[in-house]
């Protein structure tokens, strides 16, 4: 795990920290997406999650869904192209689910995505993670996730 202000980054993940997500490759050509801790401490509370229906193909930097935060909707941008295959059913019936667990239980949506070198080296990972998280928190002046 890589703590940056508080927030922590499981390092068996890929990040963009533009669009505050982190994915995952698992199952051959499948990957998962979920929202990072830093984007659930700057959301705080989150009343809806709507997703693209299954099927829907998806381009780098297009949404595969919106959040209904406390005071704004965000659509909630993908770094890989792909189709999706899976909806998170707990977080859509549960949206607190995002908040209290975004790297297990509150995961948002699988795609179907072809995972190569050229995906993971778009997207953060290991020693360049806490560097670029960093420089996005000082542009929010994050000082850390509430109650911390």
């Amino acid at each position: 795990m890589i703590t940056v202000r508080g927030c922590g980054f499981p390092i068996d993940r890929y990040y963009h920290a533009d669009y505050n997500v982190w994915v995952q490759p698992g199952a051959p050509g499948v990957v998962t997406l979920g929202a990072t801790s830093y984007g659930v401490a700057l959301a705080v509370e989150f009343f809806a999650f709507t997703p693209k229906a299954l099927g829907t193909k998806v381009e780098i930097g297009r949404a595969v869904g919106v959040l209904e935060l406390s005071k704004t909707v965000v659509s909630v941008r993908t770094p890989v192209a792909g189709t999706l295959l899976e909806v998170n059913t707990a977080a859509v019936a549960k949206p607190a689910t995002i908040g209290a667990d975004p790297y297990g239980a509150g995961w948002l949506v699988r795609l179907a995505a072809k995972w190569d070198e050229a995906v993971s080296h778009r997207l953060l990972s290991g020693d360049d993670l806490a560097p670029a998280f960093e420089a996005e928190m000082a542009l929010e002046n994050f000082q850390g996730p509430p109650g911390r």
